[in-house]
């Protein structure tokens, strides 16, 4: 597998990274992209997304953490942001491959089925599944469910039906990848790092530099700065600014509040600087952003 610093990094596979919407979800047929690339998924990593695939029918191999595990039909596999990995099947295979920004785990309307361990690590997991059993088909009909309901969905908020959908298949999937794994042990920067993650979710909104964050962990700055780089793939401060995007997202989306209330919500005091904030990482302004998520508003207060 190549080193890290000749590693391809995509968005979806084959696509040129960009900063993934924090609620971005997309599932499509392993057919769909493996067959153009004869099958083969070459080593790459993905830096924002989570993936959960589950391969139906067809048999192939996983490369990830070096080492190669032969994939039967009904494996269920789960591969976290950062985890190197690739992929080959055998012509003709089918399943479903679920991507979802790493952000879409903090997203509050989930509760406990976003607290998932297999993508709480940076390496791959897998489990497969007995033929004909239950476990099967209730992962078939969940994923088949999010594939028609996307496809449905009118506007790029995640409808009620399709967060109940997604938590649904997270718990279902950490449960099966658990049974019959042994939990290791997190290493000091994954400790490290998750930590920094549960207190950006606290403070993410008081303007806090990484030195107090890396002063309430008991740790120096440029340790904290390794530790996120490693597990995220991101310097402490863009993962404080992706969480920054997120809550703006939401607050465009579900409140009736104005843009210059949200930015002081947020802790912009400035509104013009928030408007430059949001634009550059969104790629859209905060009012076009509401316009279009204004469907997403109406369906959440249904």
């Amino acid at each position: 597998m190549e080193s890290d610093g000749d590693l391809a990094r995509y968005g979806l596979y084959g696509e040129h990274e960009g900063p993934p919407a924090p609620e971005f979800l997309h599932i499509e047929p392993i057919s769909a992209r493996a067959s153009l690339y004869e099958w083969e998924i070459s080593a790459h990593s993905h830096s924002t997304l989570h993936q959960i695939i589950l391969l139906d029918e067809g048999t192939g191999t996983l490369h990830a953490d070096e080492e190669a595990v032969p994939l039967a039909p009904h494996s269920l596999i789960a591969i976290p942001s950062q985890c190197i990995h690739s992929l080959q099947f055998a012509p003709g295979s089918e399943g479903w491959v679920l991507s979802f920004a790493v952000e879409m785990l903090h997203d509050p309307r989930l509760g406990q089925s976003a607290q998932t361990n297999a993508l709480a690590r940076p390496t791959a997991s897998r489990a497969r599944l007995p033929s004909g059993g239950s476990d099967l088909a209730r992962l078939r009909w969940i994923m088949e469910a999010i594939a028609a309901d996307l496809a449905a969905a009118t506007s790029g908020g995640l409808s009620k039906v399709l967060v109940a959908e997604f938590g649904l298949l997270l718990a279902a999937s950490d449960a099966l990848l658990a049974q019959g794994q042994a939990r290791p042990a997190l290493t000091r920067q994954e400790a490290l790092a998750r930590g920094f993650r549960r207190l950006v979710d606290k403070g993410f909104d008081r303007d806090w530099p990484v030195s107090h964050y890396a002063r309430e962990l008991g740790s120096s700055e440029p340790t904290l700065n390794r530790a996120c780089r490693v597990v995220f793939g991101k310097a402490p401060g863009e993962v404080i600014q992706a969480r920054l995007l997120l809550e703006a997202m939401r607050y465009l989306t579900y409140s009736n509040g104005s843009i210059s209330q949200i930015a002081g919500r947020l802790g912009f005091s400035d509104p013009a600087y928030f408007a430059r904030f949001f634009k550059s990482k969104a790629g859209v302004t905060a009012s076009e952003f509401r316009r279009q998520r204004r469907w997403a508003a109406n369906e959440g207060r249904a």
